[in-house]
């Protein structure tokens, strides 16, 4: 039998179920496992804000990855990887993106701050809601001036609007990442990032072999972590290619998915936090 040393979790569809809560028996196994000194790392596309409120809900004591692998920060939240979408380069995005696909909804994320083109937006009042965060309306042109880069672009709309908007920016802009996250959300990113990328970074920061690593995730921003990992699990709620290229699949984040998947695993720590 397999033994693992660390823990990737999406947390929405996963960790957390289609109400935002996580269950007692999966606090108490991450709990546990954490106490065995095994980390148990959220990685998610939120922000660092957003990040937390669940560390805080479940009690972690681990890394994070934020923006799907744009920010990396450790337990004592130092920054291990900061990378992003060059500023200009954002700039000429959103202006595709208003002339080309005007429904489509576009914000930005630098750090903890989520720049909005308007507060009224449906779209924005909905991940304002879901993310307990708070929307800065403001201009891109003038945020780059103080930023080296941005962390990533959310692109939001109805699924039929976001799929063809997909497939023509990709066309457009081959510099940067593309990954749905949800039927009307879509992640960009810069090339060569995703939580897949998170994941090698932080296998190489504990000193791990790839099959010590466990993942876990529901959607297509997660496909390459699940299929990179020594066991990456889907969950029951994911869609088919998610779940054909996870080597497991657990029940829906409904059915306490997470915690039947770890609770019969066997860990150990990382060798260098072995006492």
């Amino acid at each position: 039998m397999n033994t693992y040393s660390i823990v990737l979790l999406d947390i929405d569809g996963t960790l957390v179920d289609s109400n935002d809560q996580i269950s007692h028996n999966t606090k108490s196994l991450l709990n546990r496992l954490e106490k065995k000194e095994i980390p148990v790392v959220l990685c998610s596309a939120r922000s660092p804000s957003g990040v937390e409120i669940v560390v805080g809900q479940v009690g972690l004591h681990s890394p994070i990855v934020c923006y799907g692998g744009s920010l990396i920060m450790d337990a004592d939240r130092a920054i291990i990887e900061d990378r992003g979408i060059e500023g200009n380069t954002a700039v000429r995005f959103k202006q595709f993106a208003a002339r080309e696909f005007p429904k489509v909804t576009v914000s930005t994320y630098m750090y903890d701050i989520w720049l909005v083109d308007s507060i009224s937006d449906p779209n924005v009042q909905l991940v304002a809601q879901r993310n307990q965060c708070e929307p800065l309306v403001g201009e891109l042109e003038a945020a780059i001036n103080s930023v080296s880069h941005v962390h990533k672009l959310l692109c939001m709309g109805t699924p039929e609007e976001i799929t063809r908007f997909q497939n023509s920016a990709a066309r457009e802009f081959p510099e940067l990442e593309f990954a749905r996250s949800g039927t009307i959300y879509l992640e960009v990113l810069a090339k060569g990032i995703s939580k897949c990328t998170a994941m090698e970074k932080l296998r190489t920061y504990y000193g791990l072999d790839a099959e010590q690593v466990v993942a876990m995730g529901d959607y297509f921003v997660d496909l390459e972590m699940l299929r990179h990992a020594g066991l990456g699990i889907a969950m029951g709620n994911a869609p088919d290619a998610v779940k054909e290229a996870a080597a497991r699949v657990t029940t829906s984040c409904d059915e306490e998915g997470v915690y039947i998947a770890l609770k019969n695993l066997r860990f150990t720590p990382p060798a260098q936090l072995r006492p």
